[in-house]
């Protein structure tokens, strides 16, 4: 691994400092210890002047752009030219898959595995938190000395210890769940003066959503190259995912530009809008001298079934599920000049979003867990021999609370696609995947069946990676559950259901320590403190229960409970007997009162 110069400087001050106490307890040896520490001093102040020349690493994820979303691809409305430009002048993979939904994505980008491997397979449901044993890009790159930010979406959990905080991000600037205006998210938020999360305390934004990302982000590089520290920055857009609202100066120019002025405006502008966003980034860091020694990478995190195509891949928009490339394939560019100008280009190897951690490692030099399915795709962006030409890559996307063997899985190696275990396609005959050739290939079929077995039979049981959320720890004191996280029962996601009595669920919890804990029952979160419309309030956590009596116009419901060390089903229940209805409490904050032990 490489050693971090922070590290060794901690050392040197470290030693000096031991040095001068006892210097101070022994006149005898004074003069001898004062010596030294002046020497070790100036050592250390040397040593902080000197830059740290390891790469940085900027890594942006648009989220639900579709490939064909970029002028260079064929859209015939959009405009892209500095995205197209980034193509042109880095290695631009043109045969790039992710899994198709929001969280799969990113946990296979963040971890270089399987996301089925942490217990992710959907966007809501308890099913898209990442997994607590998994280590993160931002954990290694944090304790390799690399100061770490995330900018917009993150979308793998908000609780203890789920959140960016806990997985090696220093610096958090989010919006909460998949997109803004979900459960999670701050309420009423769009893409326009949002609220956002930052390091633990809402603010409020002016500007749309990928203006104010960039910017934050560009104040970070700043920040890190005066204080010559190499840094991870990840910008996760909630653009383009919808709600879609309209940028006022890219739909001006797209109307200037004789555009129809239909619902797709929207969308046009938000996407025109990330081009003008990634044209000022890679002008920042050319002004600012970072580019040379920045590696960035730019990709889009899922298919999007060829939005924005001229014709879908298969001869007619349809929707064929979740197994074939339009739901897989995204679009990926890598630059470092150093080693990319050489070999610049588009380059049609088989790879996939869960190659970007080993291959960010690789590049900085730093030794890659041996538990990883991606590989590192520096050998071709250097041109250089060691590529892999026979792997084989799976994407598995159940999109519900239960996975299952086979469903929703493709099987990629070369040319060749097995859909479900069932199908098999040549993609380089016949790209729109429409004749299945299984009964004339057993072989190939057999091949890649076993290597799909392998995989799911090396899965850890499903209900070991149910993510409990930790209640009353040290590292977070308070800490708020939605209902977005439920495991079981209903799934609400937008905050339209809030408007409704009518969702139940229930969140698998792990009580810290023995004590009193207080909790605060919700319908609409703290920032809208509607009535709840209800006449009590019920907490269920294992074997203990309460309930209390509530005033039909209050905003939350209090009950403290005595609890146990241990994990348990935790269950909330608003009853309007007016009504006859029974539903879940959508927001709960639970905090210790007291506890005994941990």
């Amino acid at each position: 691994m490489v050693s971090s110069k922070k590290s060794d400087n901690k050392k040197v001050s470290l030693i000096a400092g031991n040095n001068f106490r006892k210097a101070c307890l022994n006149p005898g040896w004074r003069r001898s210890a004062i010596h030294m520490f002046m020497v070790l001093l100036l050592f250390s102040c040397s040593t902080r002047q000197e830059p740290d020349d390891r790469p940085n690493v900027v890594l942006v994820l648009i989220d639900n752009q579709s490939y064909f979303e970029l002028s260079r691809n064929g859209h015939q409305i959009v405009k892209t030219p500095r995205i197209d430009r980034l193509a042109e002048k880095a290695v631009n993979f043109t045969n790039f898959h992710a899994p198709p939904f929001c969280s799969p994505s990113r946990t296979a980008l963040l971890t270089g595995r399987y996301a089925l491997r942490a217990g992710v397979h959907n966007t809501v449901g308890g099913v898209s938190i990442l997994h607590k044993d998994e280590t993160t890009l931002a954990d290694i790159l944090k304790k390799e000395g690399y100061s770490t930010a995330i900018f917009g979406k993150w979308h793998l959990g908000a609780t203890y210890p789920y959140a960016p905080k806990f997985r090696g991000f220093g610096e958090v600037f989010i919006h909460g769940g998949g997109g803004v205006s979900q459960l999670e998210d701050y309420y009423g938020n769009n893409h326009i003066n949002a609220t956002y999360e930052h390091n633990g305390k809402y603010v409020k934004s002016t500007g749309f959503s990928t203006d104010v990302l960039f910017d934050e982000a560009i104040k970070f590089m700043g920040d890190k190259q005066m204080d010559q520290e190499p840094f991870f920055c990840f910008i996760s857009t909630p653009a383009v995912h919808f709600p879609t609202n309209r940028h006022p100066e890219t739909t001006k120019r797209l109307l200037d530009r004789g555009v129809e002025d239909s619902k797709y405006l929207a969308l046009y502008s938000m996407i025109e809008n990330v081009d003008d966003n990634v044209g000022k980034l890679l002008d920042y860091l050319e002004k600012s001298g970072m580019k040379e020694n920045t590696l960035v990478i730019l990709a889009s995190d899922q298919g999007v079934n060829d939005r924005g195509a001229v014709m879908h891949r298969s001869g007619k928009f349809q929707n064929r599920g979740l197994s074939f490339d339009e739901k897989h394939q995204v679009y990926c560019m890598m630059q470092y000049p150093s080693m990319t100008d050489k070999n610049a280009g588009d380059i049609d190897k088989l790879a996939g979003i869960i190659d970007v951690m080993p291959t960010i490692l690789d590049i900085c030099g730093m030794q890659q867990p041996d538990n990883l399915d991606g590989k590192s795709l520096k050998p071709l962006l250097s041109g250089a021999t060691g590529w892999d030409d026979e792997r084989k890559l799976i994407v598995q996307c159940p999109r519900s609370r239960i996975r299952k063997k086979w469903e929703n899985t493709a099987v990629k190696y070369k040319k060749w696609r097995l859909v479900d275990g069932k199908e098999l396609y040549n993609i380089e005959n016949d790209y729109g995947q429409q004749t299945d050739l299984a009964a004339s290939y057993p072989g190939i079929v057999k091949d890649l069946t076993e290597t799909y077995e392998l995989f799911w039979n090396s899965l850890a049981p499903a209900e070991t990676l149910i993510s409990a959320h930790i209640l009353g720890a040290a590292e977070a004191p308070e800490i708020r559950l939605n209902g977005m996280d439920w495991y079981a029962g209903d799934a609400p996601w937008t905050q339209g259901a809030l408007d409704n009595k009518t969702s139940q669920g229930k969140w698998r919890v792990e009580v810290a320590g023995d004590g009193n804990y207080r909790f605060e029952l919700r319908r609409y979160p703290r920032e809208a403190p509607k009535p709840i419309e209800a006449n009590s309030a019920m907490i269920e956590i294992g074997d203990e229960k309460k309930e209390v009596a509530i005033d039909i116009n209050a905003s939350e419901a209090i009950l403290e409970l005595d609890l146990k060390k241990g994990t348990y089903d935790l269950v909330t229940t608003f009853k309007d007997t007016v009504h006859q209805i029974d539903w879940g409490a959508y927001y709960v904050h639970v905090s210790p009162v007291n506890q005994n032990s941990q």
